[in-house]
């Protein structure tokens, strides 16, 4: 029995239940086929991530594992010529995207098994199957009551959970009571007892066993919150089996490995409140095809809703009141036989195997305790039976179409402000007016049928007290897990939060570079302007400069015919005294004229005079304003421009 299970326990600490992301990175080509790489994670962390290579083929068969589903899923289709082209794989690539997060963001087909083969080959490779028929005729080994029969498949949403057959074997002769085995004496005994004594057995449904009625044998592997030892395992199993109950499914046989727990009980024909909810005719049908795009849903009556509500919450608190949590309520856990519900799966608390809700209560640190979780899973219900489908989100945002009493009582379970706040008891919900209005105590008194027994669940003090303990550690590793997840939504916040930040601090540097550009072309457009007018200054400038510099040599040259010799230089202007004041920009160089020189001077000063007003006249054909412009800066150029080395040192007669 250990040689089969020492396998294969490495892989029991995996969560089946969390989130998986993936996302392709790049795209690589190797042997003529294009490859992509898929970074694939699980969980809130990155530090839980690998790397998985994929063609397009592998998408292409994923793809039509999940058709049974009915779901249309977005797969682009396939090329054969040109599928090598860089701008085609871009595109394929995206699609590709677009594809996988489909698959992985629908509950349903992210928890069947080709996408989780798909996303993680080294953790779901291996067979499942063949594991669950080896474990299951272990258990079943010393056991002459019951044979093991064929697979039913994948009806189920877990997929380390199996479902087989199973038929009676006749009776030995000479002998009535069935072979003992390890952890099977105590149930060979029940069941033995249950068949011989008319109707008084409780592990029987309805008092007594019905060789026609289908059984079914459940095989289960443990999961991460597996705490309670192998040899505790046994006595705790015997007490499930001694377990009677109105509203609980009894247990007929149940053994154990090292690796999980085989169960046999009755299977019902009709299937179980989900399949009602989605009015699945075939409850043997496999798991996508029930429940991936149902032809229909319907809803159940206020009363049925407020019966129903009121005796699963009488089974929850029965068994917290014996220190047993529940802790895996959801509609596929629930039957229904004459307006009488019975829970199912009830050892699933000792196997440690993640709750069918466990993805949205991770969301909320208020639920971190066995009966909150409780509370929560029982809301859930609560919608589907009265909207006809299950709620997709971890809160309820509005709630529409129902009776203000069960309003009010959804949303003191399923509203954001109840999750933040904490969630009322199982004894204050089965306290609400809803039930009192809608379901009475007669009504759900007599819907346990006439052979309803007195509730009986006995256990050990010893067992008492490591349910105790097992429970604190499940919740333990919740909170620790919650945690995570809110330390990664913070981390995600504050880096949207930067990002944003950062993608403001960018918007302002380009704000301002494209000011400063607009600026600076501005500037190079006036600076563009101004040498046009410059050039038509400086044109004018040099013709200005060159007829003042022609009637200062002719003055000069009168000077030195009357009063000098050819070779002495001209000083005169550096010597002559202060200017008198003249009119603006007028002869600067310009003196009083010496006696005896008075007609040469005044025809010097004359032609000098003579150029000034042509400088500062205006242009009349230049526009309003810029002739002033024009004649100011050609002024001022032929001023500076003036050639002082022309001046002539003229000697006076006195």
């Amino acid at each position: 029995m250990a040689i089969f299970a020492s396998r294969y326990e490495r892989k029991l600490p995996i969560d089946d239940t969390q989130a998986l992301s993936c996302e392709i990175t790049t795209v690589e080509e190797v042997d003529g086929h294009t490859e992509y790489l898929l970074r694939v994670q699980r969980g809130p962390t990155s530090e839980n991530s690998w790397n998985v290579l994929r063609r397009y083929n592998d998408f292409d068969k994923l793809d039509k594992c999940l058709r049974i589903s009915g779901i249309e899923l977005p797969l682009p289709r396939k090329r054969i010529f040109g599928n090598m082209r860089p701008e085609f794989v871009a595109e394929r690539k995206q699609a590709l995207q677009v594809y996988i997060n489909a698959v992985l963001m629908n509950p349903i087909l992210a928890s069947s098994l080709p996408a989780k083969r798909f996303v993680d080959p080294e953790s779901y490779s291996q067979s499942f199957h063949d594991h669950a028929v080896q474990n299951a005729m272990l258990c079943l080994r010393n056991d002459s009551a019951w044979a093991l029969g064929a697979t039913m498949g994948a009806i189920g949403w877990r997929l380390r959970k199996h479902y087989f057959k199973v038929t009676p074997k006749p009776p030995e002769k000479g002998s009535n009571k069935l072979v003992k085995s390890g952890s099977q004496t105590h149930q060979s005994k029940h069941f033995a007892a249950g068949s011989s004594s008319n109707g008084s057995g409780h592990s029987m449904d309805g008092g007594s066993y019905d060789p026609n009625a289908e059984m079914v044998a459940e095989w289960l592997e443990a999961g991460p919150d597996k705490f309670i030892e192998e040899k505790e395992m046994t006595g705790i199993l015997k007490s499930l089996m001694g377990l009677q109950h109105q509203h609980i499914e009894p247990v007929i046989l149940a053994g154990h490995t090292e690796s999980g727990c085989l169960v046999i009980r009755k299977f019902h024909k009709h299937g179980t409140l989900k399949d009602v909810l989605c009015m699945a005719t075939n409850p043997k049908n496999p798991f996508l095809s029930k429940y991936g795009n149902p032809k229909g849903r319907t809803a159940l009556s206020m009363k049925q809703v407020a019966t129903y509500g009121r005796q699963i919450l009488e089974a929850l608190i029965f068994l917290h009141s014996k220190g047993y949590a529940y802790g895996h309520l959801h509609s596929g856990n629930i039957v229904i036989l004459d307006d009488c519900v019975k829970l199912l799966d009830i050892e699933n608390q000792l196997l440690g195997v993640p709750a069918f809700y466990r993805p949205f209560f991770m969301q909320h640190s208020k639920i971190h305790t066995m009966e909150t979780v409780d509370v929560y899973c029982f809301g859930h219900v609560l919608f589907e039976m009265t909207m006809g489908y299950p709620l997709q989100e971890s809160v309820v945002r509005q709630i529409t179409e129902c009776p203000e009493a069960l309003k009010c009582l959804l949303e003191s379970i399923l509203s954001k402000e109840a999750c933040k706040t904490g969630l009322p008891t199982l004894e204050q919900l089965i306290g609400h007016r809803f039930f009192a209005q809608y379901a009475s105590t007669g009504e759900a008194a007599a819907a346990g049928g006439a052979n309803t027994e007195k509730p009986h669940f006995k256990l050990s003090l010893n067992a008492k007290e490591l349910l105790k303990q097992a429970a604190i550690k499940t919740e333990n590793r919740l909170r620790d897990e919650q945690k995570s997840v809110k330390n990664q939504k913070r981390i995600v916040r504050v880096q949207e939060l930067m990002s944003s930040e950062e993608e403001k601090r960018k918007s302002k540097q380009k704000a301002k570079l494209e000011h400063k550009q607009s600026k600076l072309k501005q500037q190079g457009s006036l600076q563009t302007n101004n040498g046009r007018l410059s050039l038509a200054a400086a044109t004018a400038a040099t013709a200005s400069s060159s007829t003042l510099a022609a009637s200062g040599l002719n003055a000069a040259d009168s000077f030195n015919r009357s009063d000098s010799t050819p070779e002495e230089p001209t000083l005169a202007a550096l010597k002559s005294p202060p200017l008198t004041p003249a009119p603006p920009f007028g002869s600067i160089y310009q003196r009083d004229p010496p006696a005896g020189s008075a007609s040469t001077s005044a025809s010097g000063s004359v032609e000098r005079q003579s150029s000034t007003p042509n400088m500062l006249a205006e242009d009349p054909e230049a526009p309003e304003g810029e002739g002033d412009g024009l004649t100011r800066s050609a002024l001022l150029e032929s001023i500076c421009k003036f050639n002082r080395g022309s001046l002539r040192k003229v000697r006076s007669n006195d």
